[in-house]
């Protein structure tokens, strides 16, 4: 019976096989208890409460005030900023930081908190911009106002705002720092163990921001980098077997040159301007687009 019933597409999806739309003869609309999952699963993440199944009921979903109504009512609701953090989690992967492991003989700063910690700052500007001061989410990307602990504060060299907890801060305007792409999370994720990798960041953007789907690499096919040498001591020189294989080109070519522009931050995310003693070129491209 149990085998059954989680096998059931009933119960795997939510269905909406619709109902005629009396206003649009020949077209069909969502029912009332249709249209009050999409909305509690949409901004709550989970199942309609009483409230908004009442509201079904009495058939207040059937007009737009009806629904902004109940959409006002939910948005309030505590339900509804754990429906953000869940979907923001999920979309950028915030749960492996979880299982976020670092050489702390490369990275000294590195501790077993800061995965969870950078997670956190994350979540937290996401929620400071769609709930706390209403603003336009693509702000994500240029903002430069954050929420540190001491820890993060140190790894971003800006005074910490306070001793303990969580803190608003705003990064100076003349640092290299801004938005998404400049929080710990993203870049201490998109990055391996011992380095960084200009790869697994541009791949990042591809898929994450841009919604481009990059193959994984033939089977058998060796990824691996070479070690830095005299005359390849940077990240930059080193991917160039990227570009010149023919079977990596392809794919290379679409993210390496993307996180080439964030070598300017290390493995765990933290400001830097040389590696191995060579000043970084953080120049890159974005579909022919220089920066």
């Amino acid at each position: 019976g149990i085998a059954a019933l989680l096998q059931s597409p009933n119960f795997l999806y939510r269905g909406a096989v619709g109902e005629a739309d009396p206003e649009r003869p020949g077209q069909r609309r969502y029912t009332a208890y249709e249209l009050a999952a999409r909305l509690s699963y949409f901004l709550w993440n989970t199942t309609p409460d009483d409230a908004l199944l009442e509201a079904a009921k009495a058939g207040k979903l059937g007009s737009f005030d009806g629904v902004s109504t109940e959409v006002d009512r939910m948005l309030a609701s505590p339900k509804a900023r754990a429906g953000l953090r869940n979907f923001v989690a999920e979309w950028l992967r915030l749960g492996d930081l979880d299982l976020l492991q670092k050489d702390s003989k490369i990275f000294t700063t590195f501790s077993t908190e800061l995965g969870a910690m950078a997670r956190e700052e994350t979540l937290r500007v996401f929620e400071d911009l769609v709930f706390d001061r209403d603003a336009d989410v693509r702000d994500v990307m240029t903002n430069r106002r954050t929420f540190v602990t001491p820890k993060l504060a140190s790894m971003y060299e800006v005074p910490a705002p306070s001793a303990t907890g969580f803190a608003p801060v705003e990064l100076p305007a003349a640092g290299r720092r801004r938005g998404l792409l400049g929080h710990i999370s993203i870049l201490a994720l998109y990055a391996h163990p011992t380095s960084t990798s200009a790869t697994l960041r541009g791949k990042f953007v591809r898929e994450k921001l841009l919604c481009v789907t990059i193959p994984p690499p033939p089977a058998n096919l060796n990824t691996a980098l070479p070690e830095p040498t005299e005359a390849a001591k940077t990240l930059r020189d080193r991917v160039q077997i990227h570009f010149t294989a023919p079977s990596c080109a392809a794919c290379h070519l679409q993210t390496d040159p993307i996180g080439l522009g964030l070598e300017q931050f290390d493995g765990i995310g933290r400001s830097r301007t040389k590696e191995n003693g060579v000043v970084i070129d953080p120049s890159g491209a974005l579909d022919g687009a220089a920066f």
